[in-house]
């Protein structure tokens, strides 16, 4: 009896051992030879041999996740590098038949749907950069782009590429919207590592939505002297304070200051103030840009980069960023870019 007892729960775990989800990566890359590596992130996933440009992997699938596949270890150079979403089923990766370096992952929800967008991406950005493509056509493509990433968000929110993609969405929304988005994803996306730390992000941005008080920063300036955001707001000069989240190295940033410096030009004298905050991490390279730009404005820095404590308090995921807060000390307004400063200081201090 013991026995029987004993055959029957082997035998269970068995059964548990076969029906857990599997991943099985059948690729075929011409030209490809040796052996490729899969990783997450740092960690060394598996290996397999390459014969004729075929390999294959297969392993339990744990929670979906982004992996590489490279055909070099220990910071070796590389000849073959690609992700792959890492899921249960079987992912194929094929080379284009015209051009070997052009790879096509699919077979699972989140690689058809990744195919799919990168399929529709690149052919817009080949239109975008086509030198006959007018102007005109360039705006219709970059509102395409977004609307592109909306709809992909939309259609594969039961899957890894969904929730891959919410973070190039989020951007723009508020820190209720970024919740609201995440609840509509299916209750197994939303205990991802990525859509928990998304809602963590949106739960500190609600502190920074518009109506909401500022945070205080302290940093330092150029000379080192501490200068609190608290003390240019509360300066009765100013009636608005633009707080201006950029870096040396950002190239959008840098583009910018045009539209920065028109606006404090125009409005200072009328109660506009500029309090910068750099995430540079190199104090020559701050510095001179301040000075070959001309960003005559309060300039504070920790030079930590990203990561700075405003960045965390103000929820900043990108640069340039920045928040307009009136002299009772709430936002009014966040993420000007361009002409959108100029035009909204203007209607609130008058021409």
């Amino acid at each position: 009896m013991k026995k029987a007892f004993l055959f029957a729960a082997s035998a269970a775990v068995l059964c548990s051992c076969s029906t857990q989800p599997k991943y099985v990566v059948e690729g075929d890359i011409a030209g490809l030879e040796g052996t490729v590596y899969l990783f997450q992130q740092d960690s060394l996933i598996d290996s397999a041999v390459v014969k004729s440009g075929k390999f294959r992997f297969s392993g339990p699938a744990g929670a979906p996740a982004m992996h590489d596949l490279l055909d070099s270890r220990d910071g070796q150079p590389q000849a073959f590098a690609m992700q792959l979403i890492l899921e249960p089923g079987t992912i194929s990766i094929k080379s284009d038949a015209d051009d070997p370096q052009v790879r096509h992952t699919t077979g699972t929800p989140a690689n058809d749907a990744a195919e799919a967008y990168t399929a529709a991406s690149r052919a817009l950005i080949t239109e975008y950069r086509d030198a006959a493509t007018t102007d005109q056509r360039r705006e219709a493509i970059e509102e395409e782009f977004e609307q592109l990433t909306r709809t992909s968000v939309e259609a594969n929110r039961d899957n890894f590429f969904g929730v891959m993609l919410m973070p190039n969405m989020a951007y723009e929304l508020s820190g209720q919207e970024i919740l609201d988005q995440i609840a509509k994803f299916s209750p197994e996306m939303q205990q991802t590592k990525e859509l928990t730390e998304l809602k963590a992000t949106a739960e500190q941005k609600k502190r920074t939505d518009v109506g909401q008080p500022y945070i205080n920063i302290l940093q330092s300036d150029a000379e080192g002297q501490i200068v609190t955001l608290t003390s240019v707001i509360e300066n009765p000069a100013n009636k608005y304070t633009l707080v201006d989240f950029w870096a040396s190295w950002c190239g959008p940033c840098m583009g910018e200051v045009p539209h920065l410096k028109e606006t404090y030009d125009k409005f200072h004298k009328k109660g506009f103030e500029i309090y910068g905050v750099s995430f540079d991490n190199n104090r020559d390279k701050w510095l001179a840009a301040v000075k070959d730009n001309g960003m005559k404005w309060i300039q504070v820095s920790d030079l930590n980069g990203f990561d700075n404590p405003a960045a965390k308090d103000y929820a900043v995921q990108g640069i340039p960023s920045n928040f307009l807060v009136d002299a009772s000390g709430n936002i009014v307004a966040k993420n000007l870019r361009g002409e959108d400063l100029y035009k909204k200081v203007e209607e609130l201090l008058g021409k």
